[in-house]
């Protein structure tokens, strides 16, 4: 039997790729979309009666053969090394976590080793995100029409390091699967520029740059918001994480904090919105949601966050009540953070806001 032959039996024994087989590729095609220049960015619906809420994963097709044989041949080298390293972030091959908690400490020491990254006075802090929505909209008769329809959004957010200076958020639509048309969901750009009122707000970095790092301080800093109920807690330390992606040593703490919280549940292999391989851990909501925070399968980094239906839902909208299907999960995927020294070319059409006091 030639070579050619033995490699054509080979292949021919080879399983057809799952979902995870397909991640890395998905993940590359999404930061590619996402790029600046090229289709990333998504809309947000206004004035044209329609309601974008967070939403789910995109689905991907089948890869070549050559990457289902490579998919199958590490698989079947990490089945063999799994365990050797333990539970540690630097090593791609180390076991799982068995749980939540041990999960949360692992994010929490991946983040302690990063660097928190300090803005100079007068420039921002950019940070892009893939975010997946359902679509709601009504027909002739007021009846919502297109629950099954899930848009992929990119946004941008430019935020001063300093108080009293504008910033901007950026959305774009990028893909939408269902049987929406593309005009009620492509808007193009979508500028909104926040001015400084008399008094104004404090954006993320400026009101957490001052917050301790000790978990037991600031679990006393939730507790004094939030109060000892959990779901509370855990509905606040969400919150806390999208906006501390600038400086991980609070990510750090806001994970040792959550660890200790009652109710808290590890979900083993899953993807984010960009399709990145993930674990992890979430709350039951108990209204038929959970919801999540996501981290890097291998390196225990924040990727980003989700709520996934637990159950067939009803939903109010201004739009009238629809019912959101068991599985249906939003979320959005934090691609990258870094310091800019200013804000970008503003859209001609950018609606302006003043800054809430």
């Amino acid at each position: 039997m030639n070579e050619m032959e033995e490699l054509g039996r080979l292949w021919a024994d080879t399983p057809e790729p799952g979902a995870h087989d397909l991640a890395a590729s998905r993940a590359a095609l999404m930061s590619a979309i996402a790029r600046p220049g090229g289709r990333g960015a998504l809309a947000r619906p206004r004035g044209r009666g329609v309601l974008a809420l967070p939403g789910a994963f995109l689905r991907t097709r089948r890869v070549g053969l050559a990457g289902a044989m490579t998919a199958a041949l590490t698989a079947g080298i990490l089945a063999a090394q799994v365990g050797l390293g333990g539970s540690d972030p630097g090593n791609p091959l180390a076991a799982p976590p068995a749980d939540a908690q041990t999960l949360l400490k692992l994010a929490a020491r991946a983040a302690a080793e990063q660097p928190d990254m300090v803005p100079p006075r007068g420039q921002y802090v950019h940070t892009r995100r893939l975010t997946q929505r359902s679509l709601f909209t009504a027909d002739e008769a007021g009846t919502p029409q297109y629950t099954d329809v899930l848009v992929l959004v990119n946004e941008e957010r430019w935020e001063a390091a300093d108080v009293g200076k504008p910033w901007l958020s950026r959305e774009q639509a990028v893909s939408a699967t269902g049987s929406a048309p593309r005009n009620r969901w492509d808007h193009g750009v979508e500028d909104t520029v926040y001015e400084p009122a008399a008094c104004p707000g404090q954006p993320a970095y400026a009101r957490l740059r001052s917050w301790p790092t000790d978990p037991a301080r600031v679990r006393a800093k939730i507790l004094a918001d939030t109060g000892p109920d959990p779901l509370r807690m855990w509905s606040s330390l969400q919150g806390l994480v999208a906006e501390s992606v600038v400086r991980p040593s609070l990510s750090a703490a806001l994970y040792e904090v959550a660890a200790g919280l009652d109710g808290i549940v590890l979900i083993p292999d899953t993807v984010d919105v960009a399709g990145r391989p993930g674990l992890a851990v979430g709350m039951d909501q108990g209204d038929g949601t959970r919801s999540d925070l996501i981290f890097d399968k291998r390196t225990y980094r924040y990727l980003g966050e989700r709520t996934v239906n637990t159950r067939d839902r009803k939903a109010r909208l201004p739009l009238g009540e629809v019912i959101e299907r068991k599985g249906t999960a939003n979320g959005t995927a934090v691609l990258t953070v870094e310091v800019v020294p200013g804000l970008p070319e503003v859209s001609p059409n950018a609606s302006r806001m003043q800054i809430p006091c």
